[in-house]
């Protein structure tokens, strides 16, 4: 049955409003807070090593010209503007040179290098390609771009720890690896024209995000579930030698 506008509508606000409130629910939270730290941090890190080189070579700039003056017995009007132009220089340039190592920075990721990465990289890759097109997507799909992102962030050092041969691996990769960004792929190679916000493919793109959403939420919910599965049984191992233990001479 073909349905009304009014209903596709009331369906498009539906899933705003739940994705919405879905990622305030996941900044709130202690694992969405965290991740959303790591997240800044690894933003901000090549940006602070800039301006820690910047702030190096004005100081060693100024501390140059000290010395110069005292020994000549000061700079004059010329001096003083090469050395304003000279702190200039030292402060900007370091803010545009490139990071040492930059050459060997890992590659863009793409849908076919994604798949091929370890599993504990995998997340950080698919977040990478993901923002990347995050530009691409309607405003709306934004908001559960933005709740992925911080889902994926949540699920690396979860990955890092699982057993290659564990179940969940399979799940990981298909879901993280292939579906996510298949899904994403899919949507962009539509036409323009065919891409309105409420129309099919909006609304297709939408309601797969909210599914990938779902079972990123469900994996990690799994793994963290498993964690606290292995510190009960630690818990209750250290319980058992140590009371045994202490009960022994008594006996």
């Amino acid at each position: 049955m073909v349905q009304s506008v009014d209903q596709v509508l009331a369906k498009f606000d539906d899933i705003t409003a739940r994705a919405d409130r879905q990622l305030r629910e996941l900044r709130q939270s202690d694992a969405g807070r965290a991740a959303a730290r790591r997240m800044e941090a690894r933003e901000r890190s090549p940006w602070l090593t800039k301006l820690k080189r910047s702030g190096m070579a004005v100081a060693g700039v100024a501390v140059a010209a000290l010395i110069l003056a005292m020994i000549i017995g000061g700079i004059g009007i010329d001096g003083f503007i090469l050395l304003v132009l000279a702190l200039g220089a030292a402060a900007l340039v370091p803010l545009f040179l490139p990071l040492r190592g930059a050459a060997k920075k890992e590659p863009e990721p793409t849908v076919d290098n994604i798949i091929n990465a370890e599993l504990g990289a995998l997340p950080v890759r698919v977040e990478r390609w993901l923002a990347a097109r995050r530009h691409e997507l309607p405003a709306p799909a934004r908001i559960q771009v933005d709740e992925l992102l911080l889902r994926l962030e949540i699920l690396a050092p979860q990955l890092e720890k699982v057993e290659a041969d564990a179940p969940v691996v399979t799940d990981a990769r298909r879901l993280i690896g292939d579906e996510l960004p298949r899904l994403v792929t899919s949507y962009v190679d539509v036409p323009l024209s065919y891409r309105e916000v409420g129309g099919e493919a909006d609304t297709k793109l939408r309601e797969g995000l909210a599914t990938i959403s779902n079972e990123l939420k469900r994996l990690s919910e799994q793994l963290a579930r498993g964690d606290l599965d292995r510190l009960a049984i630690e818990g209750r191992f250290l319980e058992i030698k140590y009371k045994d233990g202490e009960s022994a001479p008594g006996m």
